[in-house]
């Protein structure tokens, strides 16, 4: 009877034992309950964090579109400042290329009998005869204002074209009686063509 008392008595100071272990075992749940109260402040941290990390992603994002508008002004800017010297190239006429300096038509050999009285270079002066050069197409004793023509050719009323220069060149004195002109003329109506076709060429 004794025993069984002994033995009821340890297993009661087992208990016992076991209960202070297990109240002793308590206090890392205080520890991991103060933990727990500062979960609020990792938290924080942790949001402080994401928040930087937002406001760092935003000005990042940010920027690819400012650049992107820069280079849309950049690029209007650009387009303006070419439009006037578009406008003004457009405006602006075409060069006009010089023309090449004409060649002289050399005279017919039939001129030599022609160039006893009269000369045919531009600017030259006038002979026996006035110069001839641009006489083709204008009125008779008009084309030189400076020269004694007759009156009889100043009150012919003529014009040197074609035609008028081929009966001319036949017989002067009978086409105008009384001029000054004593040429007797040419009955080759070939080399009068040549020498009408000089004529026209001295512009």
């Amino acid at each position: 009877m004794k025993t069984t008392m002994n033995l009821w008595a340890l297993s009661l100071s087992v208990l016992a034992v076991a209960c202070s272990g297990s109240e002793k075992a308590q206090p890392p749940q205080g520890s991991e309950s103060s933990s727990e109260g500062q979960v609020p402040a990792v938290n924080v941290s942790n949001l402080d964090a994401g928040d930087a990390a937002s406001n760092a992603a935003a000005p990042a994002k940010a920027a690819p579109e400012e650049a992107t508008k820069k280079e849309e002004k950049a690029a209007a800017e650009s387009k303006d400042a070419t439009k006037p010297a578009t406008a003004i190239a457009a405006a602006a006429p075409a060069p006009v290329a010089p023309e090449p300096p004409k060649a002289e038509v050399a005279p017919p050999s039939t001129f030599a009998r022609c160039a006893v009285c009269h000369d045919a270079s531009k600017g030259g002066e006038d002979k026996l005869g006035p110069n001839l050069y641009g006489v083709f197409g204008m009125k008779a004793a008009k084309h030189r204002p400076g020269f004694n023509y007759s009156a009889a050719l100043k009150n012919s009323g003529l014009v040197w074209n074609e035609a008028n220069l081929d009966k001319w060149l036949t017989k002067p004195m009978e086409m105008v009686p009384g001029t000054t002109m004593s040429f007797p003329g040419l009955k080759d109506p070939a080399k009068r063509q040549e020498l009408i076709d000089y004529l026209k060429s001295l512009k």
